[in-house]
């Protein structure tokens, strides 16, 4: 005979025993999914969550300019600017030069081809001059906007420029002693020459990561 089941309200097969875990693939276990959302979803996929982000800069990297490159910056910012305007100040005397040159040989009844020679000499060797101060404020200008970029090609880049700069400027002492005359260099060597030191204090070479 077979046995009768208990006494009481029939309860529904399963009910009473511990639930079970759900599986997922593979036999492991599924993630809790948050309440009203999907499945969840890998990192990257449409919806899911945002992976973490990495940090590329140098460890210990101050996040500003330090003190001795925010330096050199307005240095560079002032000698910019002032080499523009003389290279320009320059280019425009060489031009007056020049047509003032070029008037007199055609008014002169004596004026030939030696003194056009003469003049048109004379006026490349003044734009030759001109062009050296207006080069040098136009990479200076630049450079120094640049400088807030944590970039090795910035940091070689004004180091290289003060010391190319340092370097013409000794030239220019030197052949201003030879001839016994009193250098004009000094101080704007004296400039380039710190600044170069300026930009190799560790708190700047830690921000350009060098």
């Amino acid at each position: 005979m077979y046995s009768t089941p208990p006494s009481g309200p029939q309860q529904p097969y399963g009910q009473g025993q511990p639930p079970q875990p759900q599986q997922g693939g593979y036999g492991y276990p599924q993630q809790p999914v948050p309440h009203g959302h999907g499945p969840a979803q890998p990192y990257g996929a449409p919806g899911g969550p945002v992976p973490p982000p990495h940090f590329n800069g140098a460890p210990g990297a101050p996040a500003t300019l330090p003190g001795p490159g925010v330096t050199v910056r307005v240095l560079m910012f002032i000698g910019g600017p002032v080499g523009i305007l003389l290279g320009l100040i320059l280019a425009v005397v060489v031009m007056l030069g020049v047509g003032v040159g070029v008037a007199a040989n055609s008014a002169s009844e004596t004026g030939g081809a030696d003194i056009m020679g003469m003049v048109g000499a004379l006026g490349a060797l003044g734009f030759l001059f001109a062009l050296i101060p207006l080069t040098y404020g136009i990479i200076s200008t630049v450079l120094a906007a640049k400088m807030g970029q944590q970039k090795k090609g910035v940091y070689w880049g004004v180091v290289a420029f003060n010391i190319v700069a340092s370097l013409f400027l000794v030239l220019g002492v030197i052949s201003a002693l030879a001839m016994e005359t009193a250098p004009s260099n000094v101080v704007p060597l004296a400039f380039h020459a710190t600044m170069t030191g300026l930009m190799f204090a560790p708190s700047v070479r830690r921000f350009y990561g060098v």
